[in-house]
């Protein structure tokens, strides 16, 4: 017989389900890591040699810009902190760098280029903990409603410890989906509060707010989501989208771009950067004039031949 890893004393350790795991804290880490991975994969960074990618977006996303400069004669990203004032309260002459191994003091412009993400070098990690946390309710919320809709009853009201013992352990039956016996008669006595539900909320309203919220934070982020239903939507309602999209996006890819460039004047490398191909909305756009066209021209064929 076939043994799967998650069968295995370490895989159930790492798969263990329990109550906690459908706690607010254990969604909101589940969504903010699946938000967070979604932002890291909108740009591709190319011929970057010594430094990664990762490296550079980790710093612009969780920081709002990245400092480029040399470490013992090698490219590096860093975190880093505006200093030196000028005229203008938000622009800076110099940067101090920080590294587990490294912290100094560079001068921008002169062997440190600074790339920003926005350009307001807003970070965009407030946006994953944003929708990380309605996300999170939603979550707990649907999960409370599936739970809840194993029974008819109420709000379990316990008179003493016997009581709130045999309450804990049958719930608790119940939560895993286990069938079990009421184990002290003295639940008999126990009042259930709020046992008409018919004012809670329903399994598909949370499904459909999480699809909503998904659907908005991609939106925030340039993306088009999977929940969008193109085929009822007119093609200037499609257009009027793909702009909203497109402008999201723009403004982080003009200041990545704007640093590629600047990197490769002070250092002398071919850096790049552009949109990832699945969201790069001008190569679709050309694409689906092209099959119209291509269609087109076939029904022209058709009618003449």
């Amino acid at each position: 017989m076939f043994l799967n890893f998650l069968d295995t004393k370490d895989g159930r350790k790492l798969t263990k389900l329990a109550r906690e795991s459908t706690t607010y804290n254990a969604y909101y880490v589940y969504w903010r890591d699946q938000l967070f991975e979604r932002i890291m994969r909108l740009f591709i960074w190319e011929n970057t040699g010594d430094v990664k990618p990762k490296e550079i977006e980790q710093r612009l996303v969780l920081q709002g810009h990245c400092g480029i400069t040399k470490l013992n004669n090698e490219l590096t990203a860093f975190y880093g902190t505006f200093w030196g004032p000028t005229k203008y309260q938000d622009e800076w002459t110099n940067y101090t760098v920080r590294c587990p191994i490294y912290s100094g003091q560079r001068t921008i412009g002169k062997d440190i280029v600074v790339i920003d993400n926005n350009k307001l070098r807003n970070p965009t990690y407030e946006l994953v903990h944003h929708y990380a946390t309605l996300l999170a309710h939603t979550e707990v919320t649907l999960a409370n409603i599936l739970v809840n809709a194993r029974d008819a009853g109420g709000v379990p009201i316990a008179s003493n410890e016997k009581q709130k013992a045999s309450i804990k352990q049958y719930q608790g039956k119940l939560y895993n989906g286990q069938f079990d016996a009421v184990s002290d008669i003295g639940m008999l006595g126990i009042e259930y509060a709020g046992s008409d539900r018919r004012t809670s909320q329903n399994v598909m309203d949370v499904c459909i707010i999480r699809e909503r919220l998904l659907k908005s934070f991609y939106s925030d982020i340039g993306v088009r989501s999977a929940f969008e239903k193109r085929s009822n939507s007119v093609e200037a309602e499609v257009e009027a989208d793909t702009s909203l999209l497109l402008l999201n996006l723009s403004d982080m890819i003009d200041s990545r771009e704007k640093g590629c460039d600047e990197v490769n004047k002070m250092f002398g490398t071919s850096w790049s950067v552009r949109i990832s191909d699945e969201i790069d909305y001008n190569v679709e756009n050309e694409r689906i004039q092209f099959d119209t066209n291509t269609e087109i021209h076939m029904a022209d064929s058709k009618e003449f031949s």
